[in-house]
């Protein structure tokens, strides 16, 4: 065999006749296959003389049965000029990666191969030594598929924001969208337009005090700044535009990328109409905790779940535009699957003082659940529960919990007599043994969720239902 070239790649591999002749050709074929996946020794006519291949999968595709035809007949269509090409003499030609050809096989897809050729002067046969690329193709595959989807989602996300969009242009109830901070228009629709005498196009990015009456530019003001941090509807009647035109306008503030802006309804006015009073705001009790240097979530709450405090972070977790929709509310109402989970969580913090790595739940506003972990502090002076609200990724693994199988865990359930019904109680304290037992089969199988399922006497298709029901669908063993 030749020796490459001190500098440089060898383009082709060098085989002396009297190594074909010390060797044979099966023992050279199967000496080259060592590193190769398949290799091949096709005459000058192209048909294959000897074939090695050391993946018993790959009989599947019927490789084993070339021997003896041309190559470029055991390709499919589209691979045969890369075959003619592959065994053309002129060597020059061939790329330095070689040619990916497709082997078919009926009944599944075909089998990528990336063939390189050499040969050498007095050598009778051309030497074909191929890699075959399944994996490679599976991964391409997959991105290929990802790409769709994601461009799946793109395309609805834009279909939903056009429906959205349109319905707010076509409604026939005036609607304006300001920014909070700036006081300047974001959206306006064409009934908007028309209550104010004015183009939706000119509207947008128009400060909005420019709109109305200067006589009624200062109580529009104090309306806006009472909208956004009492989180309640607020009415205004008689507003004079600046056309001069009469109007009623309601004032309600929204959550959105951190900050809180304002939909206002234009309505024509209403003699008589009285403003509806409006609910005192809920204070924190004097609660005197700067929750805003937190880098997370928290709010603080007393020994019944009460918010007594929160920062703006949890506000934009749960979409809500002020503190008064969370102030006085119990938290419950956002965290946790149950009332039960809470009373858990409050009773171990009670009991332990700290307490991190709760896995849970977060239910916004607008009623969609987020996995958090929740890390809990009990200040025993106070009487009060600090809590950090930690979003965990959804593609995250599921963090194990310690199985409330200790005798203070026992007494945490123990505490909650009385205070929660004994069907709630049972039917939570079931779901946890039903969990810890899942977790604890995937354990023992090393996540093999075929033999947990036989493990605890159950269908396959049962125990992924549960697995859903549980948050375990990415448990893995350990973790």
């Amino acid at each position: 065999m030749t020796l490459p070239p001190a500098h440089g790649a060898q383009r082709d591999i060098g085989v002396t006749s009297d190594l074909l002749e010390m060797l044979g050709p099966d023992a050279l074929t199967a000496l080259i296959g060592i590193g190769a996946d398949i290799v091949c020794l096709v005459d000058d006519k192209g048909i294959v003389n000897r074939l090695h291949y050391k993946n018993r999968e790959l009989d599947a595709y019927g490789l084993s049965a070339i021997v003896g035809k041309p190559l470029r007949d055991c390709v499919t269509v589209e691979s045969v000029p890369k075959i003619d090409a592959l065994l053309a003499p002129d060597s020059k030609q061939r790329p330095a990666r070689g040619y990916q050809v497709n082997h078919s096989a009926a009944g599944q897809p075909d089998l990528p191969v990336a063939y390189l050729a050499g040969t050498s002067a007095g050598f009778p046969f051309t030497i074909v030594v191929g890699r075959e690329m399944r994996r490679q193709m599976q991964d391409q595959q997959r991105l290929v598929e990802a790409q769709i989807a994601m461009e799946a989602d793109y395309r609805e996300l834009r279909q939903a924001e056009a429906r959205y969009r349109t319905v707010f242009k076509m409604s026939e109830t005036a609607h304006l969208v300001l920014d909070g901070e700036k006081r300047i228009v974001l959206e306006a629709n064409a009934a908007a337009a028309a209550v104010l005498a004015a183009s939706s196009g000119t509207l947008t990015g128009k400060p909005v005090r420019d709109l109305f009456n200067k006589q009624d530019r200062d109580r529009l003001g104090d309306a806006i700044g009472e909208a956004r941090h009492s989180g309640e509807p607020i009415q205004l009647e008689a507003l004079k535009t600046a056309k001069g035109a009469e109007i009623d306008a309601e004032l309600r503030a929204y959550r959105e990328h951190g900050a809180t802006n304002l939909v206002v309804t234009l309505r024509a006015c209403q003699e008589g109409g009285a403003v509806p009073a409006r609910p005192a705001p809920v204070h924190s009790n004097g609660a005197d905790v700067n929750l805003d240097l937190l880098p997370e979530a928290a709010l603080m709450t007393d020994a019944e779940g009460t918010v007594l405090a929160a920062n703006t972070l949890f506000l934009d977790q749960v979409h809500a535009p002020t503190h008064n929709q969370v102030l006085g509310r119990n938290a419950a109402n956002w965290l946790g699957k149950s009332a039960i989970e809470l009373n858990v969580l409050f009773t171990r913090a009670k009991d332990e003082r700290t307490l991190s790595g709760f896995s849970s739940v977060v239910t916004d506003m607008l009623g969609e659940e987020h996995a958090v972990s929740l890390s809990a502090r009990y200040d025993n002076a106070s009487d009060t529960v600090q809590l950090l609200v930690i979003p965990q990724p959804a593609s995250a693994d599921k963090v194990a919990l310690r199985p409330p199988a200790t005798p203070e865990q026992a007494e945490g359930f123990a505490s909650l007599v009385g205070k929660v019904p004994l069907k709630v109680l049972i039917r939570e304290s079931l779901d946890v043994v039903e969990k810890i037992c899942i977790e604890a089969a995937l354990d023992q199988t090393k996540n093999n969720r075929a033999s947990a399922a036989e493990m605890l006497g159950l269908s396959r298709q049962s125990l992924y239902i549960k697995l859903r029901r549980h948050g375990l669908e990415n448990y893995r063993p350990n973790s």
